[in-house]
């Protein structure tokens, strides 16, 4: 178990990593002397603000992304749930990413390096390789198609259209992971306004004076420490749920929803882990958390 958690502690950081180094590489690419042609010149007919849909397709998995009247992102599937709108416009980048060779697909062997030979082919042919482990990202109308790494100047190739394309493989680790590595790092939806909440401890709702109250001797201070604690808190990472022992279960009443926002406690050593199997998802929090928003004193 505790090897499992370090392996995604890592993997976090290496997201991280990835992250910080997608930015270099497109400063990098924007000094004076140094610019190369981007994708967005070369493969869009809009502009990449007016990108409304994202689509990420890696082993069998589909995840799909809109964004919303007011520029944030949601994921629609496999689940609803907000996006983590910084790591989404990480890969939008990948729309404008540098690109240091070009062949036409024709000429090269496209199964050795990842990619199918024409991106002219038959549904069947197309069913065949969403089943792969091939990853596919589409920007609305434009489908790009990832292929391996070259293993003599480390680009990756990617696919649009007829042409093959080689850029830095810095995006890849972001696409080719868990979804729950796209989903907002907040416990609760951003503009949400908490009903009630039932901890394991004590259940805190309204009073007929609409005063804030617990059911057990707590101060007014920590309730609202509480309160604040579940609109403002987030997980340092969000992973595939896997089953465990449950430890208790807490439930978030929402203004406007009928049913509650079910979070079951699944270990409390070394973090705290919440989990919403509903989702598949689960979120990963400093165990400071607990005292704060699960059983405070």
């Amino acid at each position: 178990m505790t090897t499992l958690m370090n392996n995604k502690n890592l993997l976090n950081l290496a997201l991280l990593l990835v992250v910080a180094a997608l930015a270099l590489i497109i400063y990098q690419s924007e000094e004076p002397g140094t610019e190369l042609d981007r994708i967005s010149n070369i493969n869009f007919d809009y502009e990449l603000a007016d990108i409304t849909s994202l689509v990420i397709e890696h082993n069998g998995r589909r995840t799909k992304l809109e964004k919303n009247a007011d520029n944030q992102w949601q994921i629609t599937e496999p689940v609803s749930i907000a996006a983590n709108n910084f790591r989404i416009n990480s890969i939008l980048k990948l729309a404008n990413a540098p690109i240091h060779n070009r062949y036409p697909i024709s000429e090269l062997d496209a199964g050795k390096i990842g990619l199918r030979r024409s991106a002219a082919s038959s549904s069947v042919e197309k069913s065949s390789e969403r089943s792969t482990s091939t990853t596919i990202v589409s920007f609305g109308d434009t489908v790009l198609r990832f292929g391996i790494i070259n293993p003599a100047t480390n680009l990756r190739y990617i696919q649009i259209g007829e042409t093959v394309y080689t850029i830095e493989d810095v995006y890849y680790p972001l696409l080719s992971s868990h979804f729950g590595t796209l989903v907002s790092l907040g416990l609760l939806p951003e503009d949400s306004t908490i009903d009630k909440l039932v901890l394991i401890n004590q259940t805190i709702s309204k009073d007929d004076n609409g005063r804030w109250q617990s059911n057990i001797d707590i101060s007014a201070d920590a309730i609202a420490a509480t309160l604040e604690g579940w609109k403002t808190f987030q997980a340092f990472g969000i992973h595939e749920y896997m089953q465990r022992d449950q430890l208790g279960e807490v439930f978030v009443y929402l203004k406007g929803k009928e049913k509650p926002i079910s979070f079951q406690i699944t270990d409390t050593a070394p973090w705290l882990i919440l989990a919403r199997p509903e989702l598949g998802l689960e979120y990963h929090l400093d165990i400071e958390a607990y005292d704060k928003l699960i059983a405070p004193q």
